[in-house]
């Protein structure tokens, strides 16, 4: 590839989010259970028997695409630090993707050219397609880099007929992290991966797009690590069916049903059995701009920017820095 080629390659969507757990087995069944997703195996039989057998990682998919949650055990060791006590982030990696070996190839010398560490190492969750290149993100969070695998995996779903089944997110769509360093973490998505910056919030927040979705990454001021991850769901109805199936399921909402301003799309938010926030969101707006200059929004207001309707939580309030 040129010079120029190299410069242009970019990330083309988020493939998978990795994250630590207190306890594999509990944050399996939660998603399985409650939001219907798949067990990625390579193995046969029942998948209750894998969730039992797992023990330092699970991978669980959705629909026909490779895995969008791995989930780690965490055996962390933390040292301590006075009276303070010590932030665990649960975020293990991020996993993004690229069309080809050639794209892959490129990325690693765009990356070297920016002097940025990096290594290939097996790729998450399915080791026989492949190494991924690896490296880490200005906050050290743990990137990797793969191609995106033509043949079909094995998931293991349960058979039963139930209304969670009609209520599975249709995919991964993006996450949200903190950080320390905003303007330092937007330029090495932006120069380094490839992202385009979509919208803005003063200086504390960065919606950040590698498609055509309005955003894969959102980057906010805070202390480091991870604020929700968010997942593709229909329509306005839909949402409110899982606002209604959740209470069933006596999982509390924390935000919403709500419109955010930033991408119009309807969501809402809710805990996993970790406490991690998980939001589904529907009508995310979309960009067709490969041969244009779409220049950022800036945002003035937070409200109007995190929800056209109102309220914002008390808890994002005292989170954000003005």
């Amino acid at each position: 590839m040129s010079n120029q080629q190299i410069q242009k390659v970019k990330v083309k969507r988020l493939a998978h989010v990795g994250l630590w757990a207190s306890d594999v087995q509990a944050q399996a069944r939660f998603y399985h259970r409650v939001l219907g997703f798949d067990l990625y195996t390579h193995a046969d039989g029942p998948l209750e028997q894998h969730l039992e057998e797992e023990d330092a990682a699970i991978f669980l998919a959705l629909g026909e695409e490779m895995h969008a949650l791995s989930i780690f055990n965490d055996t962390r060791v933390f040292p301590t630090n006075g009276r303070r006590p010590v932030v665990r982030s649960t975020l293990h990696h991020l996993s993004f993707a690229v069309d080809t070996d050639a794209e892959l190839a490129a990325m690693a010398a765009r990356l070297q050219m920016s002097g940025i560490e990096l290594s290939f190492e097996p790729r998450d969750g399915a080791p026989d397609l492949g190494d991924a290149l690896w490296l880490n993100d200005p906050d050290g969070n743990r990137v990797e880099i793969s191609v995106m695998p033509d043949e079909l995996y094995t998931a293991i779903s349960s058979n039963r007929k139930t209304r969670r089944a009609l209520l599975r997110p249709y995919g991964l769509q993006h996450v949200a992290l903190k950080t320390s360093r905003l303007e330092e973490m937007v330029e090495f998505y932006t120069e380094s991966l490839g992202f385009d910056i979509s919208d803005w919030l003063l200086r504390e927040r960065a919606w950040l797009r590698c498609n055509n979705d309005h955003h894969s990454l959102i980057l906010s001021e805070g202390q480091t690590g991870i604020e929700h991850v968010g997942f593709t769901i229909a329509d306005g109805s839909e949402l409110l069916g899982w606002a209604d199936y959740l209470s069933h399921q006596q999982v509390p909402l924390l935000w919403g049903p709500g419109r955010h301003g930033v991408g119009d799309d309807l969501f809402l938010q809710f805990p996993d059995s970790d406490g991690l926030h998980i939001e589904l969101s529907a009508g995310l707006s979309q960009y067709y701009d490969r041969d244009v200059t779409t220049p950022p929004r800036l945002w003035h207001t937070r409200e109007t920017a995190l929800n056209l309707w109102g309220a914002i939580p008390s808890w994002l309030r005292e989170e954000s820095h003005v």
